[in-house]
């Protein structure tokens, strides 16, 4: 039987793909975190789309970054629920860079959020580390199987947990 039939040709492009994306992402970490006009810049987007009727905010890989610091800079935002999907806030090169910055080990609450879902899959190793470790246990941490698509959006998405989660918050 050859690789290809038994599947593992497919699991090593995979990897390989798995492996080369993560590569990019750690390299725009790198450029995000260490320089503070783009980061400035990138968080401005956000929140030129946040008005008064938001009170959900869906994010995912870095857009959690971005996400979570300006809704930590923006506690008078009325964001109620906040959901993160394949979130690398713990990894030590983002955590350390948080703004506000962690004290003591613990990364400050976002803003005005009363529920934090954290939604990762097994093996994306960008949300490798529960947030909770570095969030508190106020942080709902939630694993999913998004398959061989491990970081991928559209799984996330499509995650029952995700859809219950955002179902609640349009319902409170």
């Amino acid at each position: 039987m050859s690789g290809l039939a038994d599947g593992t040709a497919m699991e090593a492009l995979t990897q390989a793909a798995n492996s080369a994306a993560f590569d990019r992402t750690i390299d725009l970490v790198n450029v995000i975190t260490n320089d503070p006009d783009l980061r400035t810049e990138l968080r401005g987007r956000i929140e030129g789309l946040i008005s008064d009727d938001t009170t959900i905010l869906v994010a995912h890989s870095l857009g959690t970054l971005l996400s979570y610091m300006a809704i930590a800079n923006h506690p008078d935002w009325p964001i109620r629920t906040f959901v993160t999907l394949g979130s690398p806030l713990a990894a030590p090169m983002i955590f350390s860079n948080l703004d506000p910055k962690p004290v003591d080990g613990q990364g400050a609450w976002p803003g005005s959020v009363e529920r934090w879902v954290n939604v990762r899959a097994v093996g994306d190793r960008a949300a490798a580390i529960a947030l909770t470790d570095h969030f508190g246990q106020r942080v709902e941490d939630v694993l999913v199987d998004n398959g061989h698509r491990a970081h991928d959006p559209e799984p996330y998405l499509n995650a029952v947990a995700t859809g219950q989660v955002i179902a609640e918050a349009l319902r409170s």
